[in-house]
C-alpha cells in the first residue's frame, strides 16, 4: 500500500510500481493518515474500519496491512483496482 497524503478526496486509486495507491486528505501528522488509510480501505473492502489494522508503515509512505479476509475473497474486492483492465481513479 502507498500512501498519497493532501489529495482532494480519500479514495483507492489503483495500482503503481506493484502497490495499491490510496488517495488520503489528511496531513500524515499524529497518524491521521494512517487512521483514513485504514478507513478507506475498510469501506473499499466492505468492511468496518477494525477489520484492517496497520502492521508496518506508521511513518513512511509504503504501508503494510492486515485484513480480516481470506486471500481469495480480498483479491475479489480489490480486482476493480489491481486488475490490469482497471481505470484509475475508481
Amino acid at each position: 500500500m502507498r500512501a498519497v497524503p493532501g489529495a482532494s478526496a480519500a479514495k483507492l486509486v489503483g495500482q503503481h510500481g506493484g502497490e495499491l495507491r490510496v488517495r488520503v486528505c489528511s496531513p500524515p501528522v499524529d497518524g491521521r493518515a494512517n487512521e483514513e488509510i485504514v478507513k478507506v480501505v475498510a469501506a473499499a473492502l466492505g468492511l468496518r474500519p477494525r477489520a484492517v489494522r496497520l502492521l508496518a508503515g506508521h511513518t513512511a509512505r509504503s504501508k503494510q496491512l492486515l485484513v480480516a479476509l481470506p486471500p481469495d475473497e480480498l483479491l475479489a474486492h480489490l480486482a476493480p483496482w489491481i486488475s490490469p483492465d482497471s481505470v484509475a481513479g475508481r
